[in-house]
């Protein structure tokens, strides 16, 4: 019997419940304006395919027509925009300047050596030009989902992370914006028609994943939800206010168990992935520790502080009171000599390039001790720890020499007072939040439709109706 969640199959069937599609039955067309670069000095393009013509956008004029062999160049000018053919001046424009596709078919045009369908707009922005690409919202899809997801992954999989690439996409639309959403993991990543060419094989899966899904996205209480997704939650997804701010009713953490496809997919690099992204280990020396907490400062615009001596972790949830569901990091403090410095929630990860905050810290200094209360604890700088011996305390174990001897079950050994190397180990990849694209493949080896693995992500198995997916 294959394994559920929390309840019944049976469920499934009554509960989701589809909000009806347009009259047409199918999705309205919608297009979305994806920034392939900003503030280049020059840019260059081609057609590489089908039909196309030249418009400055301000106007409405029509510049030329332009066809394959050719190449066009726009460079700013001050308050204009320069185009050039094949190196020779074609006018100056007030722009936005658009290559439009003249005729239905497949049209692509080449910039920067990767092929795109729909239109390519050049505009001026606040720092310089914005190289933006206008191309029809399923179509988008296909450049997104087999980048945002291995294209070998079951194609119930596939098509739970093309409705929510699509559901993310419809909440980035702001018309007010000169763009919706980026072509790297800011948003979305987007690889254009090359991404489909480069799917190989499995190109018409990823493509079957979107059609098959046409212009369904997920509602909640019948508002687009924002459906954030991340690479591998390591066990377990964690609630939305412990790893940014708001509490969300679709994004609290649930259990994750078929993370662990990542290690039993049998296509691993000779890197470790993606195995490395449901456990991983990263081993920093002092120095580099010392390094890394700086430069981090530096880049929030605060000065160096002293020498690192520890690193104390707190794993309370936001309410202060119980610990986070997935054991997350929720605070690290930065111990020096000259004060304490602290990183919070998902913001701990950019300390020292961590991939998740689901983590343990172990440094060569850490020794197990019975504080006063009988409760063991860490403590991993040993100039805090007073000695006991036979005429009294003394103020440090070992006097002023940089070690000191410890005693246990497997014998003695030498503990720096100040460490020397910290380990941190860790699993899952990611903010942790929503869905997490390593289990929803393993949810999909072990049979689960697209739709019960985002009921299980969004919902937590409810099954109440609260979630629905639906056309937008």
């Amino acid at each position: 019997m294959r394994k559920t969640y929390r309840r019944g199959m049976a469920a499934l069937f009554l509960a989701l419940i589809l909000i009806p599609a347009a009259a047409s039955g199918e999705a309205a067309s919608r297009t979305i304006r994806v920034l392939l670069d900003r503030n280049p000095g020059v840019v260059e393009f081609h057609v590489e395919q089908g039909s196309y013509q030249l418009v400055d956008d301000h106007s409405g004029q029509e510049i030329a027509t332009a066809t394959s062999g050719v190449k066009w160049t726009v460079r700013q000018d001050g308050s204009t925009l320069q185009l050039l053919k094949d190196g020779a001046p074609a006018g100056s424009f007030n722009g936005p300047i658009q290559l439009k596709p003249a005729r239905a078919g497949l049209n692509l045009f080449s910039y920067r050596g990767n092929r795109y369908r729909g239109s390519l707009s050049i505009l001026r922005g606040e720092g310089g030009l914005l190289v933006i690409n206008i191309v029809d919202l399923e179509q988008y899809l296909y450049g997104v989902v087999g980048k945002e997801m291995p294209a070998s992954a079951a194609l119930e999989a596939l098509k739970a992370q093309a409705v929510i690439a699509r559901t993310y996409a419809i909440t980035r639309m702001q018309p007010s914006q000169l763009y919706d959403v980026t072509d790297d993991t800011s948003t979305q990543v987007y690889g254009g028609y090359e991404a489909e060419v480069n799917y190989g094989a499995a190109r018409d899966k990823v493509l079957q994943a979107v059609d098959s899904t046409r212009g369904e996205v997920i509602y909640y209480d019948g508002k687009v939800i924002q459906a954030y997704f991340h690479a591998n939650a390591g066990g377990y997804t964690e609630d939305s206010e412990n790893v940014w701010s708001n509490p969300l009713p679709y994004l609290r953490g649930v259990p994750s168990p078929d993370d662990d496809w990542a290690v039993k997919y049998p296509y691993q690099t000779p890197g470790g992935y993606p195995a490395n992204t449901y456990n991983w280990t990263v081993t920093l020396t002092r120095q580099q520790v010392q390094d890394q907490v700086n430069s981090w400062l530096a880049g929030q615009g605060k000065g160096a502080v002293g020498d690192v001596v520890d690193l104390v972790l707190s794993r309370l949830g936001r309410d202060g009171q119980k610990e986070t569901v997935s054991g997350r990091v929720t605070r690290m403090d930065i111990r020096t000599t000259t004060g304490t410095a602290q990183a919070f929630r998902d913001g701990i990860r950019a300390v020292f390039g961590l991939k998740s905050t689901l983590f343990t810290v172990q440094m060569d200094s850490t020794v197990n001790v019975l504080d006063g209360s009988g409760q063991q604890r860490a403590v991993n700088y040993g100039a805090e720890l007073v000695a006991m011996g036979a005429g009294g305390v003394l103020n440090a174990p070992n006097g002023a020499a940089g070690d000191y001897t410890v005693a246990g079950r497997d014998g003695t050994r030498q503990v720096p007072k100040l460490f020397t190397r910290v380990i941190f180990q860790g699993k899952g990849y990611g903010h942790g939040l929503g869905l997490s694209q390593w289990g929803a493949m393993g949810m999909a080896e072990k049979g689960y439709t697209y739709q019960q693995i985002i009921e299980h992500y969004y919902n937590q198995d409810h099954y109440d109706g609260h979630l629905k997916i639906a056309t937008y």
